[in-house]
C-alpha cells in the first residue's frame, strides 16, 4: 500500500522528531518545507519529512535510530521496513 501524501499523515508524521534528523537537517530544510507546505502540497514531488511516502532524504545519510515503527503512518498503512529516510522503500 501506498502512503497518501495528505496533510492528514504529515501532521501524524515522526520524521521531524527522529535521532537520524539532526538539527542541521531541520535548520537547512525548513525554509523548503514550509514554502511546499503554503503551496499546492498535493503536488509535492519531495518533502523533507514523511519519507515512507516522499522516499528519501537529500539531507540523512547515516543512521542514528529510526522511530518508524512507532510512527502512526507506519502502522496505519501496515508497512514494514525502516530507514525510509536513507533508502527509497526503507529497509527491512
Amino acid at each position: 500500500m501506498k502512503v497518501e501524501k495528505n496533510l492528514q499523515n504529515l501532521s501524524k508524521c515522526l520524521c521531524m522528531k527522529c535521532p537520524s534528523y539532526t538539527n542541521h537537517c531541520k535548520l537547512k530544510n525548513a525554509p523548503q518545507n514550509f514554502i511546499k507546505l503554503m503551496n499546492n502540497f498535493d503536488d509535492t514531488e519531495h518533502y523533507e519529512k514523511m519519507f515512507c511516502a516522499y522516499e528519501k532524504s537529500d539531507c540523512i545519510f547515516e543512521a542514528n535510530g529510526c522511530l518508524c515503527a512507532t510512527c502512526e503512518v507506519f502502522k496505519s498503512y501496515n508497512l514494514k521496513h525502516q530507514n525510509y529516510c536513507l533508502h527509497t522503500g526503507g529497509i527491512m
